[in-house]
């Protein structure tokens, strides 16, 4: 590989040299090298870039006896993951009017919130709980770890 190639962005050393970079075996695992370089560069900028949404998990009947599972009020939480953790089928959209861009007059509704402590939808909490007992198929997440004292030496 030249290091005039090197230099070159895939696209550009494609459209200067297409008839190497598309019909010989050589040029197509250089254009392959470039277009992954490229990839692997743009996903670690989107790394740096992109801000932290919410995340929630779905509460398993282990959970509450994890080492990570904090409550505060309503509110649970995995430390491990510093993410929420929701029973399922909670979660209700709070929804707001607010004008339509370009048009005052009109409005339209938006999710301005979600409600964490609310059922989505009219389910009884006996569903409620049979869920929590299938959330992954009813057993721990692999990060599971049990609260209390360590096991003796020896055991």
């Amino acid at each position: 590989m030249s290091e005039d190639r090197e230099i070159l962005g895939w696209q550009e050393a494609l459209a200067k040299d297409p008839e190497y970079y598309m019909n010989t075996k050589e040029g197509q695992e250089e254009l392959a090298q470039m277009i992954r370089r490229e990839s692997e560069r743009l996903l670690e900028e989107i790394g740096k870039t992109v801000k932290r949404t919410k995340e929630i998990i779905w509460l398993s009947r282990y959970c509450t006896n994890c080492k990570y599972y904090s409550k505060e009020g309503s509110k649970m939480t995995c430390n491990r993951w510093n993410v929420r953790i929701v029973k399922p089928f909670y979660g209700r959209p709070v929804w707001e009017s607010v004008p339509r861009v370009g048009n005052d007059q009109e409005k339209e509704h938006v999710v301005s919130n979600i409600d964490w402590n609310r059922k989505w939808k009219e389910i009884s909490d006996k569903i409620v709980e049979w869920a929590i007992d299938k959330v992954n198929a009813g057993f721990p997440y692999f990060c599971y770890t049990r609260k209390g004292p360590a096991a003796p030496e020896g055991r």
